[in-house]
C-alpha cells in the first residue's frame, strides 16, 4: 500500500484534508463502531447518542475545515489535523457520557477511560485518515483526467500547428532575404550598419529553429470535464492488511472487553480468516478473469466478517457489539482495495498524459525536423556568410569607392537570392552528418561493432538532422562505455522498424557491464533531450533511443489511443 502514503500526505498538508466525505465517516462510526457499549441499552439509545456525538465531533472538524483552508503552511495545516484527531479521541468519550447520563442511560466505568481513550484515537485516526486519503486520490484521478483532455484537445491538430510553424518560418526568412535583396550602400557605414540588422536576423532564425511548435492557446483555468472511463481492474489489497488494520482497531476494546487468552485467539483468528480471503481471490485460475476474482474477493471478505462476528460471539462479547465486525471488517477491506485502485488509476492516467504529450511532441518534431534544419541553415548563411562577408567588406575597404559597394552589394543581393530557396531544396548532405567518423574516431581506442541496416542507412542519409539527434546518442554512448564499460567495448545496433504510428529508427549502443541501479543520463545531456535512456539488460548496459522517421509513402496523421490497465483500447484521445 505504499501508492496510498503520497495521498495520505497530500491530505494531511495540502489544505483540504475536510471534505463531505469526512462528514459521513464521522457519522457511520459515531453509531456502529464507537456507539455506546454498556450492557441494557437498546438499539435506538445506542443511535440518538452515538448521532448526537457526532453532531459534535462534525462542529469541531468543520472549523478544522475553516482553518486548514485558510493555513498557508502545511505544517500548520498537519498540525492542525492531528491536534483535531487527539481532541476527538479525548473529548468524545465523556461528551458521550453526558449524552448518556441527560437521558439517565447507563455509561461505563471511570476505569474504562484510558482505553476508551486509545480505541477513539486508533478509530478516528483510521476513519479520517483513510477517508481524506481515499478522496485525495479519487480527486486527483479526476484533475489529472480533465488535464488530459484539456492538453490533448491544446495539442492536437499536429498537421495545422506545423502548417503555421513553417508559415513563420518562411516569412522570418524572407524577411531577411528582403533586407539582403534591398542592399544599396553609399558609403561604408551603411555596411556597417545592416551588419546590425544581419545580426538580428540571423539570432531570430536560430531561436526559431531551437524552439518547437507551440500550441496556440494558453491552458484554460477551467478544467473541462474529464473524458468518461470505465472503472479501473479491481486491484487487492496485500495479504493480511484489511486483518491486521481491523485488530489494531479494536484491540484497545478487546482489551477491556477479553480475556488474554481469547484477545490472542481470536487476533490469530483475524489474521488468518483475513488472510485467507485475501489469498483465495489470488489463485492463479483467477489472474484473467477480473470478474470472478472480484466476486470471489467480496464473498470471502463476508465470510470472514462473519467468522470476526461469531469468534467474538463465541468469547462472550454482546451481539449487537459484535456483528458490528460483520460490516466493519468487509468495509474495511472494500476500502483498501478501492484505495489501492484508484491510486494504481491515477498511476494510468499520468502516464496516458505524457504518452500522449510525447507522442504529440515526435509528431511536431517529425513534421518540423525539414523546416527547422533550413532555419538552421538559413541562420548560418545570414550569419557566416552575409554578415561575415560586409564585416570582412568594412575591415579592408574603410573608405570604399561607390564601384565597390555596388559590387558588394550585388553579392549579397545574390545571397539573398539563395536564401529565398532554402526552405525548397533538400538539406545538402555533409560529413559531419554520418555515422561513420564517430564509429572510426571510436574505433581507434577500443573495438567498436556496428550493425546499421540499409533503411536506417538511408533515413539518416536524407534527413541530417535526425542523423544529427542519432550521432549524439551514438556518441553519448560510446562515451559512456568507454568511461563506465566492464570491458572497453561497445556494440551500435541502428533499424528501422515498422509501428502502428509509422515507422520508428531505434539506437541502442550496449556496453559490458549492468549500469548501477539509480543510473541516470544527465538531465542536460544531448541525448538525454532526445528522449534516450539508460537501462540494464542481463550483464549489459543499454542507451537507446526511437526516433520517428518519415514514412514518404503515407500522409496519414498518426493517432494516439489511451490505454488502460488492461491494454484494451477505450478512447481516442
Amino acid at each position: 500500500m505504499t501508492t496510498l502514503w503520497p495521498a495520505v500526505r497530500r491530505a494531511l498538508t495540502g489544505g483540504r484534508f475536510v471534505t463531505g466525505w469526512t462528514f459521513v465517516a464521522v457519522f457511520v462510526v459515531s453509531v456502529t463502531l464507537l456507539a455506546p457499549l454498556p450492557v441494557g441499552l437498546s438499539v435506538l439509545p445506542r443511535a440518538l447518542v452515538g448521532a448526537a456525538g457526532a453532531a459534535a465531533v462534525s462542529a469541531v472538524w468543520a472549523g478544522v475545515a475553516l482553518v486548514e483552508r485558510a493555513a498557508s503552511d502545511p505544517r500548520v495545516r498537519a498540525g492542525v489535523i492531528v491536534s483535531a484527531l487527539v481532541l476527538t479521541a479525548a473529548a468524545r468519550p465523556p461528551l458521550q457520557d453526558a449524552l448518556s447520563r441527560l437521558g439517565e442511560l447507563p455509561v461505563p466505568p471511570p476505569a474504562d477511560a484510558p482505553l476508551r481513550l486509545l480505541t477513539n484515537l486508533v478509530v478516528w485516526t483510521i476513519a479520517l485518515i483513510g477517508t481524506a486519503a481515499l478522496v485525495d486520490v479519487a480527486r486527483s484521478i479526476r484533475e489529472t483526467n480533465a488535464l488530459l483532455a484539456q492538453v490533448l484537445a491544446q495539442w492536437d491538430g499536429s498537421a495545422a500547428r506545423v502548417r503555421g510553424y513553417t508559415t513563420a518560418a518562411r516569412a522570418d526568412i524572407l524577411a531577411a532575404a528582403d533586407l539582403l535583396a534591398a542592399a544599396r550602400f553609399e558609403t561604408t557605414a551603411d555596411v556597417r550598419a545592416l551588419t546590425v540588422d544581419l545580426r538580428t536576423h540571423a539570432h531570430r532564425l536560430d531561436e526559431r529553429a531551437i524552439a518547437p511548435p507551440a500550441p496556440g492557446d494558453p491552458l484554460d483555468a477551467r478544467a473541462p470535464r474529464a473524458v468518461p472511463r470505465r472503472p479501473s481492474r479491481l486491484r487487492l489489497p496485500p495479504p493480511g492488511l484489511a486483518a491486521t488494520v481491523y485488530a489494531l482497531a479494536v484491540l484497545p476494546y478487546a482489551l477491556r472487553s477479553v480475556a488474554p487468552v481469547d484477545l490472542l485467539v481470536g487476533f490469530c483468528i483475524a489474521l488468518l480468516s483475513g488472510a485467507a480471503a485475501d489469498l483465495a481471490a489470488r489463485l492463479p485460475p483467477l489472474r484473467r478473469r477480473p470478474r470472478a476474482r472480484g466476486t470471489l474477493f467480496v464473498t470471502t471478505t463476508l465470510l470472514a466478517g462473519l467468522t470476526l462476528a461469531a469468534v467474538a460471539m463465541g468469547q462472550g462479547v454482546p451481539l449487537a457489539t459484535a456483528s458490528l465486525a460483520v460490516l466493519a471488517y468487509p468495509a474495511l477491506a472494500f476500502a483498501l482495495a478501492a484505495g489501492r485502485s484508484t491510486a494504481h488509476a491515477l498511476r494510468v492516467e499520468r502516464r496516458r498524459l505524457s504518452s500522449a504529450l510525447a507522442a504529440r511532441g515526435r509528431a511536431d518534431d517529425l513534421g518540423t525536423r525539414r523546416v527547422r534544419a533550413a532555419l538552421r541553415r538559413a541562420a548560418v548563411l545570414l550569419h557566416a556568410d552575409a554578415q561575415g562577408a560586409a564585416v570582412q567588406f568594412v575591415l579592408r575597404h574603410p573608405d570604399a569607392a561607390p564601384a565597390d559597394l555596388a559590387v558588394f552589394a550585388a553579392e549579397l543581393r545574390g545571397l539573398g537570392g539563395e536564401l529565398r530557396t532554402v526552405l525548397d531544396r533538400p538539406t545538402p548532405p555533409a560529413a559531419a552528418d554520418s555515422l561513420g567518423p564517430v564509429l572510426q574516431t571510436w574505433g581507434a581506442v577500443m573495438p567498436v561493432s556496428a550493425d546499421v541496416s540499409d533503411a536506417a542507412s538511408a533515413a539518416l542519409r536524407t534527413d541530417p538532422a535526425l542523423a544529427r539527434d542519432v550521432i549524439d546518442v551514438v556518441s553519448e554512448g560510446l562515451l559512456n562505455a568507454a568511461k563506465h564499460a566492464r570491458e572497453r567495448t561497445a556494440r551500435v545496433e541502428v533499424r528501422v522498424t515498422g509501428t502502428a504510428g509509422g515507422p520508428r529508427l531505434s539506437v541502442r549502443i550496449v556496453s559490458p557491464g549492468a549500469p548501477a541501479p539509480r543510473a541516470r543520463l544527465r538531465p542536460g545531456s544531448h541525448a538525454a533531450r532526445r528522449g534516450a535512456r539508460l537501462r540494464a539488460e542481463g550483464a549489459d548496459a543499454v542507451l537507446e533511443a526511437v526516433f520517428a522517421v518519415e514514412d514518404p509513402t503515407t500522409t496519414t496523421r498518426s493517432v494516439v489511443w489511451t490505454e488502460h490497465s488492461d491494454g484494451t483500447p477505450r478512447h481516442r484521445a
